[in-house]
């Protein structure tokens, strides 16, 4: 996916210099011709041999270093090969002297030849990264046009659970295989993406739901983004984490599902409904946990919105998605559902990929043709969904 491509990975002094490894590793996986920039004090925390070995190349260290003096003017040499430069992880010090043109390392020396796309994953303390002046040089960066990936909120080397985490080595080489590797075709277009079950309480600690685990919803809004979508994700609870870049909307129940996608359903290019909306709620939710009595409890139940239903009759332009999750009778249903509540297309899966990597899907247009799919992860499939939808 990134044959040819060049990529200048900066380390600074950082604890997660560590997870850079990981990312050197996956990104020679793919292809890339990776290059390793240190700063004096990265290289106490991980070894310069480590990158070399995994790169496959030199690691530059300082401007005077033996490996350095093999390249006439290295750091003008690599900053024109580069076709990314991302600093992971990037410290308060190194966001700081970027942003006041300071080039006295390797470094930042190169950050100031290159003409390269331009990226930071910053890691830090929680209040290091809440310092007003860490603010205003990340805002000054970012109007140059620095971009920037996390921090996360996770335990931190002090052993406090906050911002400050860098992002994960996957996810970083996500966004770098959306720029580099992958296609941009959904550049300047709006996706709103629901998933996940929702919850419809009986009493404060018993509720409805479902089995569903939001993964195909997640894998679409992230298969969105890496194509240059901007992405709206609605998702009820979940044990994922939501993609950087997508607006993330958290709500619970199905009603809370239904504001929210109504709030922001105006001027999407698509809209897919991945989430498992329940369909029925409590007529009566307790106050109080409900106590064990009889043998018997009768549980009244009343409809929910039908999200679906009330999207179809309004698209106003916009391409509308369902999925069928069913037992039996699929196609059948499922061509009844399109009909019905006007869809552009239908996923049909069985119930049997809840909570699954894996997946066997059928795709069902608007003219009523069926497309199966053979059994795949649902990061595969969620980039043959948008096909499709792209086609539609």
């Amino acid at each position: 996916m990134l044959k040819d491509k060049t990529i200048i990975l900066g380390v600074s002094g950082g604890i997660a210099a560590y997870k850079s490894a990981a990312l050197v590793s996956r990104l020679k996986d793919l292809g890339a011709d990776v290059w390793v920039v240190m700063t004096k004090e990265a290289a106490r925390l991980v070894a310069p041999l480590t990158f070399r070995t995994l790169s496959g190349n030199p690691v530059l260290t300082d401007l005077f270093s033996e490996d350095a003096a093999r390249t006439p003017v290295p750091h003008i040499a690599l900053a024109d090969r580069a076709d990314l430069l991302i600093i992971a992880p990037g410290t308060a010090n190194i966001i700081g002297k970027i942003a006041h043109g300071i080039a006295d390392d390797a470094l930042t020396t190169l950050v100031m030849a290159t003409q390269a796309r331009k990226v930071i994953a910053p890691a830090m303390n929680c209040n290091m990264w809440r310092n007003p002046l860490v603010g205003e040089n990340v805002a000054k960066l970012k109007g140059a046009g620095w971009e920037f990936i996390g921090p996360e909120e996770g335990k931190l080397a002090c052993g406090d659970y906050d911002i400050g985490r860098m992002t994960e080595p996957e996810e970083i080489l996500a966004r770098i295989t959306g720029w580099l590797g992958g296609q941009q075709d959904l550049k300047g277009k709006k996706f709103l993406i629901t998933a996940g079950g929702t919850r419809e309480a009986i009493d404060p600690v018993r509720y409805i739901s479902n089995r569903s685990s939001g993964k195909m919803g997640y894998a679409l809004a992230e298969a969105a983004l890496r194509r240059g979508a901007e992405v709206t994700l609605i998702s009820g609870p979940t044990h994922l984490k939501p993609p950087s870049g997508a607006k993330h909307v958290p709500v619970e129940t199905a009603r809370e599902m239904h504001e929210a996608v109504m709030e922001h359903k105006g001027e999407q290019f698509a809209i897919i409904m991945a989430a498992a909306v329940a369909d029925y709620r409590p007529t009566v939710t307790y106050w109080q946990k409900v106590k064990k009595s009889e043998d018997i409890l009768d549980l009244s139940l009343t409809r929910t919105a039908d999200i679906l239903a009330a999207l179809g009759q309004q698209k106003n332009g916009s391409r509308l998605v369902g999925f069928a999750a069913e037992t039996n009778d699929h196609i059948e249903n499922a061509h009844e559902k399109l009909n019905k509540k006007n869809l552009d297309m239908i996923v049909v899966n069985d119930i049997a990929a809840f909570e699954s990597d894996i997946s066997e899907i059928k795709i069902i247009n608007r003219a009523g043709r069926v497309e199966a799919l053979a059994p795949q992860t649902k990061n595969e499939l969620a980039d043959k969904i948008l096909d499709r939808l792209l086609g539609l």
